[in-house]
């Protein structure tokens, strides 16, 4: 089905190599995950198979790609498509329209197919997603979670034989992930080649055939899920990767005081966007030193929520407080630091290096930057454009930037999304650090195995209000129910 032969392939505005000498066989049916730290190849991987490294990356392929035993090089883009979908790290890269519906169509218009088959396929895949709540809306408004969710729609529509995802689990609530992995296992079933670019793998052991461990941009040697599971702490921490499995993990958080006056807080809080009720009457306290989990569904409002702490926009009433006293929208960003989700809009420097110095008003030694570069694992790269830079090398590039401003409050929205094991520990002995200084720390997550590594408290949002707040300490289970059914109260 799939055969690589001598694969090495270079990005044209890159030093490097980013694929080297990669021979792989794939068969009809497989299901096979990629896997490794940030960097190692994996995405880059994945464009091989699907065309795009050469047909829309500017880039040098030596060796030769064949799909169903068919030479790949003469083939055009848009024919590959029928054979191979795609679903891609960032989702909002391949919509083409702006309705639910009309981006589902998008593709098997484009292919000609009759009207009432389209409608049922449309039909099909929203069932299969369990997007009926996102029939008739706008895409970019959207939640990531919720776009994801309309990208691999859209790919599920036009039905290819082989499907490839890259980090498809990154923006997704746990929920989600589960219906996702249902997915995957209907597409398994059905004898439909999957390749996965992961990090997150505790969802996919079930399902996968083969984990291929990439370093470098080589494929360094594969692993049986039996063999990935009984890998010990000391070796997935030596490999940089995540957990296989969520089972019996250890919290370790750390306990803040919550003494005193909360550092900020929120009083009533009310929101409303295009006549939907975001907010009815939201409370939260967050105190010197906490590091809290923002949990819920995707689409409930903990991005909103953020933005209105740190003066992005503005609620309709209500007040934000920083201690104790009512700050107005404009002077919020002098205490509060937003990192998002979307890391291209907030990066601006030439190089990686130009970034924390763009961010800082006053000079800056170049011994800091360099210090906080070290930090994050980023020093090697601070010659390179931002841009060129990985999912989660961008991801961290973001956070070494809110270290540099160094604010009161950090609120951060999925900070790990594209992080592999080494780097999300990394991450969260950093947070771990700034808790230590008194830093107040609030983080939308997702992601169970961070959250018990990190955070001393979590807060639930969802209709409209705080309806849950625990510390995290003997609690794990609690923290597992609540992000796993995030559409209930989990007591």
């Amino acid at each position: 089905m799939i055969r690589l032969e001598n694969i090495s392939y270079s990005y044209s505005k890159e030093t490097g190599i980013s694929l080297k000498n990669i021979n792989l066989t794939v068969k009809a049916g497989e299901f096979v995950v990629l896997t490794g730290k940030s960097g190692c190849g994996k995405t880059t991987l994945t464009r091989v198979i699907n065309g795009l490294a050469t047909k829309f990356y500017d880039g040098r392929l030596t060796g030769k790609v064949f799909i169903n035993n068919k030479d790949l090089k003469p083939i055009p883009l848009w024919q590959i498509g029928k054979t191979v979908g795609s679903i891609f790290q960032d989702p909002r890269s391949q919509f083409f329209a702006s309705l639910t519906e009309d981006e589902i169509a998008f593709g098997c218009e484009n292919y000609g197919l009759h009207r009432s088959i389209i409608e049922k396929r449309i039909d099909n895949a929203i069932d299969k997603i369990g997007g009926q709540g996102l029939i008739g809306k706008q895409i970019y408004p959207m939640s990531s979670g919720e776009k994801q969710k309309i990208a691999i729609a859209s790919v599920y529509a036009v039905n290819p034989f082989i499907y490839v995802f890259d980090e498809p689990s990154a923006n997704l609530d746990m929920e989600s992930v589960t219906k996702l992995k249902e997915l995957m296992a209907m597409l398994k079933e059905k004898g439909h080649t999957v390749i996965v670019a992961e990090h997150r793998l505790y969802y996919l052991t079930e399902l996968v055939d083969r984990f291929l461990y990439m370093n470098e941009g080589r494929i360094i040697c594969e692993y049986t899920s039996e063999q990935m599971k009984n890998l010990n702490f000391n070796e997935v921490k030596y490999l940089g990767l995540r957990t296989s499995s969520l089972e019996s993990l250890p919290y370790e958080g750390e306990t803040a005081l919550c003494s005193g006056k909360p550092s900020m807080e929120t009083e009533n809080i009310y929101f409303s966007y295009k006549k939907n009720n975001i907010f009815s009457d939201l409370t939260i306290k967050a105190y010197a030193g906490d590091i809290i989990a923002l949990i819920g569904h995707n689409g409930v409002g903990k991005t909103t929520l953020c933005k209105i702490l740190c003066g992005l926009i503005k609620e309709q009433s209500g007040d934000v407080l920083f201690k104790g006293k009512p700050i107005k929208m404009r002077k919020r960003k002098d205490f509060a630091y937003f990192v998002g989700q979307n890391t291209d809009s907030q990066l601006f420097g030439e190089s990686v290096e130009e970034e924390l110095s763009l961010n800082k008003p006053n000079y800056i030694e170049k011994r800091e930057i360099q210090r906080i570069l070290k930090e994050y694992g980023l020093w090697e790269y601070k010659s390179r454009h931002p841009a060129s830079l990985s999912g989660g090398q961008k991801q961290r590039l973001t956070l070494a930037v809110a270290d540099m401003i160094n604010p009161n409050i950090f609120i951060l929205d999925e900070p790990t999304s594209g992080l592999d094991g080494e780097n999300m520990r990394r991450i969260s002995s950093h947070l771990k650090d700034l808790s230590k200084k008194g830093k107040t720390i609030l983080v939308i997550t997702h992601d169970y195995e961070f959250a018990l590594s990190t955070c001393n408290r979590a807060i639930k949002i969802a209709n409209g209000s705080s309806e849950l707040d625990f510390p995290i300490k003997n609690n794990s289970q609690k923290l597992f129910s609540c992000m796993l059914d995030s559409n209930g109260i989990s007591e």
